[in-house]
């Protein structure tokens, strides 16, 4: 789900401003300032993320952003009007969910609010979305790593320990068979913490 919202000034600074969520032209105040409330809970420090002829600032506080575009039109005395584009990063992102997102924002912009992108704001975006996801990635991969890193480690000492405290004594074949069901400890987590939701699934 990419749930989208847009803020966007009316052009001759009289008619309210356009608020759309999901694709849906807000008309009520409560919703309207829901959606305005949200945005300025993000933190104010901007990411400059211009390229080619485009402007495109984001600002973003896992897993909220908001990404700021200015279009090719100007408002009735020549300033800029910029629209603002409020949304989330999935918990579970599909593979086609960066290429819907700049679709969504081409598409809302263009047909509902009237507005037309300058060159290269949709490829800024996509570029900052694609290197996001792949920095979240790596974390998680680091976080995983480490975990199995400490389990790995923490398993033997600890049956070390209770050896030492009861004073058990193993055979060659006893001791094999605990460093296999170490090693098998640590690629099932391995595997649980690659991809949760599958692991979950294949108990059942």
């Amino acid at each position: 789900m990419k749930n989208l919202s847009f803020w966007a000034q009316s052009l001759d600074n009289q008619a309210p401003d356009i608020i759309i969520n999901d694709r849906q032209v807000l008309s009520d105040d409560e919703s309207r300032q829901k959606i305005v409330s949200e945005i300025y809970k993000l933190p104010t420090k901007d990411i400059k993320i211009s390229s080619y002829d485009s402007s495109v600032t984001v600002r973003y506080s896992h897993p909220r952003f908001v990404i700021e575009v200015i279009p090719a039109e100007k408002d009735r005395v020549n300033r800029l009007a910029p629209i603002i584009i409020y949304g989330q990063f999935p918990k579970e992102c599909p593979s086609d969910w960066v290429n819907n997102v700049c679709n969504e924002i081409k598409e809302v912009v263009s047909n509902q609010i009237k507005r037309t992108l300058q060159d290269g704001t949709l490829e800024s975006i996509r570029d900052w979305l694609i290197k996001t996801l792949e920095a979240k990635k790596k974390r998680v991969q680091l976080v995983n790593q480490i975990i199995s890193l400490t389990i790995g480690l923490i398993f033997p000492l600890l049956v070390s320990w209770l050896m030492q405290k009861y004073g058990v004594k193993l055979t060659t074949l006893q001791i094999g068979g605990l460093i296999a069901l170490n090693n098998l400890l640590v690629m099932s987590l391995q595997i649980f913490l690659s991809n949760p939701n599958q692991s979950k699934l294949n108990l059942k």
